[in-house]
């Protein structure tokens, strides 16, 4: 970027009294340095995951619900907002039930992409639907998302999942390429951890499998798990 234009983007900024976070490029370790957030101003208040496979393949789906705008508030406040609902099959053995997304997905997500592995660990691959434009999701809605996925080596396995808040960049870029986790805290937040018992038996949530969470709200514990 020529230091004309660099000076004239400052000029506006300060114009508009906007941060220069909005324009900080991703770090190296793929994530963004964003404004700080507490966890009740971003997770979802409730959500299910269905893990099963059909005749074709193996697929995840997901659904998340936000009960009100105090519960979205970081998002409203950063137009930028990206959100992913990550979902990490446990792999550290080698025997991961899904591996990567892959075909047919679709998801009610304002503006949704499929999130990419590049970052991702082995032991830990997400296979997730994230929302490039989560300034444009609403309270008392019910998100749904699916995807196809590659098999890992292994007929089941835990599984996990996190909240993760993150920023477009370069802003109003939309898409896989141009969403960034944030790198401060809260932030992947776990909403199911990984040999997580499931009431009402307590039973270990084990990938083929259903389960609900409720992240404070309504009275319960964090996250409070029950079967589907």
């Amino acid at each position: 970027m020529r230091c004309s234009l660099k000076a004239a983007i400052m000029a506006i900024m300060i114009m508009f009294g906007l941060n220069a976070q909005a324009f900080a490029a991703p770090n190296s370790d793929g994530t963004i340095d964003c404004t700080s957030a507490t966890d009740v101003q971003f997770v979802p208040s409730w959500g299910l995951v269905n893990v099963n496979a059909d005749t074709y393949s193996r697929y995840i789906e997901q659904y998340i619900y936000w009960d009100s705008f105090s519960r979205m508030t970081w998002f409203i406040n950063n137009l930028d907002s990206t959100f992913e609902p990550d979902a990490f099959f446990y792999n550290y053995n080698g025997t991961a039930y899904g591996n990567a997304p892959i075909g047919y997905w679709t998801s009610t997500l304002p503006s949704p992409y499929v999130d990419t592995q590049a970052f991702d660990s082995p032991n830990e691959k997400a296979v997730t639907i994230g929302s490039a434009q989560a300034l444009l999701m609403n309270p008392q809605q019910l998100y749904y998302s699916v995807t196809r996925m590659t098999s890992g080596g292994g007929s089941s396995s835990w599984l996990k999942l996190s909240a993760q808040r993150g920023k477009q960049w370069p802003t109003g870029w939309l898409g896989t390429n141009y969403s960034f986790g944030c790198a401060q805290a809260a932030n992947n937040v776990k909403t199911m951890p990984f040999n997580s018992p499931i009431r009402p038996t307590n039973r270990i949530f084990t990938a083929p499998s259903c389960a609900r969470y409720w992240y404070n709200w309504q009275y319960y514990p964090s996250p409070y798990l029950y079967d589907c």
